[in-house]
């Protein structure tokens, strides 16, 4: 008998306050709130469209109508068509790789320690991802080159995602640096309509930084479709992989 994905779900939910008690000690209350309501919105968003870009047959989580034959049914908590566990553990996977990326590169500038925070999550991704499948957590269903049932694009996905949270999380937040990259883009719009101002990031109020900071994630997620829609359709293109019935 697979176990129930509410085991998880309360594993998860009783977890998550002694990780945020961690993350305020390190960071302080007011970086850490940023890096738990940036990291929800972000991570949010990309669970969201994996789950209905595939009209929920091609990544969906367990309800309660597919455990209805187990004593206990699905998840507790729903963000629409996600489970706020599992966003929870996607934040906890990028908070503690941000951590150890700092702890062991902390004079590497700030893309180096980012690239270093994705590798790490990649890590636990590959550890956490293989218990989900078999439990039924949560169901890939997408036609891909798949590695211990994991989707490739999903690991790229995975990388590359928490290399962009943790990156500009350490350029707005934590350096209140400019991101070269944006700058055109931010004088354009966010500073112009917004934020209200042309001073540097590091010359902001911490209200508009925090404007800021969700307007660089919102740019970055839109950065992260356009990347991996052309890698998921490649894979998909020349993979080989049958449907399986939603609820199997």
């Amino acid at each position: 008998m697979k176990a129930n994905s509410i085991a998880f779900d309360v594993s998860v939910l009783i977890l998550f306050p002694f990780f945020y008690y961690g993350l305020m000690r390190t960071f302080g209350r007011s970086r850490a709130r940023a890096f738990l309501y940036g990291g929800l919105l972000f991570s949010l968003a990309i669970e969201t469209t994996f789950v209905l870009t595939g009209l929920k047959n091609f990544y969906w989580y367990s309800t309660n109508n597919y455990y209805k034959h187990y004593p206990l049914g699905g998840y507790i908590i729903w963000l629409g068509v996600v489970p706020l566990a599992a966003l929870f553990l996607w934040i906890m996977a990028a908070g503690f790789s941000y951590i150890i990326s700092e702890s062991i590169t902390s004079q590497q500038n700030e893309y180096v320690r980012s690239l270093i925070s994705g590798a790490i999550a990649l890590v636990f991704y590959l550890l956490a991802e293989p218990v989900g499948i078999t439990n039924h957590w949560w169901v890939w269903n997408a036609k891909s080159f798949y590695f211990i049932d994991i989707p490739v694009f999903s690991l790229i996905c995975v990388f590359f995602s928490v290399f962009i949270l943790t990156l500009v999380f350490r350029m707005t937040i934590m350096a209140r640096k400019d991101i070269p990259v944006l700058s055109a883009v931010e004088q354009n719009t966010m500073r112009k309509f917004i934020v209200k101002s042309k001073r540097t990031t590091k010359n902001l109020t911490w209200s508009q930084l925090r404007r800021l900071y969700l307007f660089r994630l919102t740019l970055s997620y839109v950065s992260l479709v356009v990347v991996m829609s052309p890698i998921i359709a490649a894979f998909w293109a020349i993979a080989n992989r049958g449907h399986i019935k939603p609820g199997w």
